[in-house]
């Protein structure tokens, strides 16, 4: 009785953090002012380039700012792709950026937030 619960107990996280670590490969970033004007959110499937469905949206406001410049989603929102990228290179103004994003893996879906004021380049 014992080992069966063991089991069970082991087969349990195995599945829980098994999820996880999954979901870990799927990458959520957000850059600002690369270069002095790229802006972007990017939702993304590395190493594996696995088609997800997901989706990227990405707020633009200009640094002091309260309301956004605007605001874009990624043209395959909502489809399946390994990249999901919203943004522009329109922005001559130093902006905070701010990310939203959502995949469905495994049939689980995951979101995660992001928020930068700087180029990001160690996330790559």
């Amino acid at each position: 009785m014992k080992l069966i619960r063991r089991l069970g107990a082991g087969l349990l996280l195995m599945v829980a953090f098994g999820s996880g670590d999954a979901a870990a490969e799927v990458k959520a970033i957000s850059r600002a002012n690369c270069l002095g004007f790229v802006n972007e959110s990017i939702t993304y499937d590395r190493p594996q380039f696995r088609s997800i469905q997901g989706s990227a949206a990405s707020r633009h406001i200009p640094l002091g700012a309260i309301q956004p410049k605007h605001v874009l989603g990624a043209p395959n929102n909502g489809g399946f792709s390994w990249r999901f990228r919203a943004g522009d290179q329109s922005d001559p103004e130093r902006m905070l950026v701010r990310g939203y994003h959502t995949w469905i893996l495994n049939r689980i879906v995951h979101t995660r937030n992001t928020a930068t004021a700087d180029c990001s380049l160690t996330e790559w």
